[in-house]
């Protein structure tokens, strides 16, 4: 029965961050997926496309075709690395920092409009409860990916 309610829990807490997503994300003409795409760049500094594709946990070629979407918007500039041309570095644009800075602000707006909903003394064990989930779900898939 507790894990049929973990189960739900789950499942409603990923159906309205999609919802929130959506909401935060569209009017700013991208979608969801680059949304979070744009959200996983450094701020102020380049990232290879390895390394984004590693930090985002998605095949490179997915990665490749995420910020092709994002350079075709203005959002990101890509360049070969100046000490390795192997290397394609990408980095925001002043558009795409913009675009970056209002989406985790307006994220960051709405999580502590939540936060405040919770008793001060709820607070950090609940985050404390959904990080140790989320541990462990990865934990039991990995489990079953070698198994």
């Amino acid at each position: 029965m507790l894990a049929a309610r973990l189960q739900q829990t789950i499942y409603e807490i990923i159906r309205y961050t999609e919802v929130i997503n959506q909401h935060y994300m569209e009017p700013h003409g991208v979608t969801v997926t680059q949304g979070y795409t744009l959200l996983a760049f450094p701020l102020n500094d380049n990232i290879s496309m390895s390394a984004l594709s590693d930090k985002l946990g998605l095949a490179n070629s997915t990665v490749t075709r995420m910020v092709d979407q994002l350079v075709s918007k203005g959002l990101v500039r890509r360049e070969p690395d100046p000490e390795d041309r192997r290397v394609v570095q990408v980095g925001l644009t002043a558009q795409g920092q913009g675009l970056h800075q209002a989406l985790a602000a307006d994220f960051q707006h709405f999580f502590s409009m939540v936060l405040a909903e919770i008793p001060l003394d709820q607070q950090t064990p609940i985050i404390d409860s959904l990080e140790l989930v989320t541990q462990l779900i990865i934990k039991v898939m990995e489990q079953k990916h070698q198994g």
